[in-house]
């Protein structure tokens, strides 16, 4: 068991012959114990303080632990921040490559269809032109066919004086023709009569 001040200060020594000063004895206990009391007090006050660093450490290792927990998680999540960007980039690129040769393919194929319509409009525009260069050869040629014809003027004129005398009989003789027959019959017939005369 620990000894107290008051233990010190209330010590009792048996008397003996040729003892100790009492007195001085007990002056000396006295001395003790304040010295002890002392110790203790600042042994107290010592452990309070170091308790007192000891919740200060801890709190500090506390801290230590979040920060490294704090540190631990931005690492990480800048890890998974770099590999989503890395793969966002990655992405980014591969869509515009895919874009990139998708407008490629579809420009090609513009131009193919516009050369494939460039050439049939070429065959059209020769087509076209041939018929009209063929149209226009026959029209020339039957202009031509028409300008070589001479008119018969005089047998015209023969044939209308005809028909003039032909009509002028029928006027002149009407009894002598049936009353069934037509101005064509009767034409018909004087001039089979004049060419048997």
């Amino acid at each position: 068991m620990r000894i107290s001040p008051m233990d010190i200060e209330q010590q009792q020594f048996g008397r003996s012959f040729r003892g100790y000063n009492e007195e001085e004895v007990d002056i000396f206990l006295d001395r003790i114990a304040k010295d002890y009391e002392e110790i203790l007090q600042e042994n107290a006050k010592t452990k309070e303080e170091v308790e007192r660093l000891q919740a200060k450490l801890d709190e500090y290792v506390k801290m230590e632990e979040t920060l490294r927990t704090a540190l631990v998680n931005a690492q990480q999540s800048a890890s998974h921040i770099k590999e989503s960007i890395q793969k966002d980039a990655e992405n980014i690129i591969e869509n515009a490559q895919i874009e990139a040769e998708r407008i490629r393919q579809r420009a090609m194929q513009e131009t193919l269809d516009t050369t494939n319509e460039i050439t049939a409009l070429k065959k059209r525009k020769f087509l076209i032109l041939e018929k009209l260069k063929s149209t226009l050869k026959l029209y020339i040629r039957m202009l031509e066919e028409e300008m070589a014809e001479e008119p018969d003027e005089e047998k015209d004129a023969q044939y209308l004086q005809d028909k003039t005398t032909e009509n002028l009989k029928m006027r002149s003789y009407p009894e002598r023709e049936p009353e069934n027959k037509n101005l064509f019959e009767v034409g018909t017939e004087n001039k089979e009569k004049d060419s048997e005369v």
